[in-house]
């Protein structure tokens, strides 16, 4: 009975051990997918340029500007995970977030409707 009480704890000691090792590479990786910036940027022709997995914010709005190839090119969205603009036919808004959804959804609700145009993620 004390043999079986033992290999008890030691199994529950060992999944305690392999949790936490799950934890620290899923925290590691999100901390690892946040040091990478993307931006999007749109010209008013409605040409966009997206860039991702760029050092710096700003190296990725400069990027993403020089992919949309228009002088009057803009950011309207730049992040660390996931951003996304949305076009209503006569205007475009850029949102941000911590995935693909709350990027999209936040695009929309400060558009005020519309769709999705474009998105990208790091």
């Amino acid at each position: 009975m004390t043999s079986t009480k033992f290999s008890r704890r030691a199994a529950v000691a060992a999944a305690a051990v392999v949790a936490a090792a799950a934890v620290s590479i899923i925290e590691s990786g999100t901390a690892q997918a946040s040091s990478y910036w993307g931006a999007i940027a749109y010209s008013s022709n409605g040409s966009w340029g997206r860039a991702w997995d760029y050092p710096t914010a700003s190296e990725a709005g400069q990027a993403a500007v020089n992919e949309c190839g228009y002088t009057d090119c803009k950011v309207l969205s730049q992040f660390p995970n996931c951003g996304a603009v949305a076009f209503n036919g006569s205007a475009y808004q850029g949102g941000t977030g911590p995935t693909l959804a709350a990027a999209q959804a936040r695009a929309l609700r400060l558009l005020g409707g519309g769709w999705i145009d474009t998105w990208v993620c790091n």
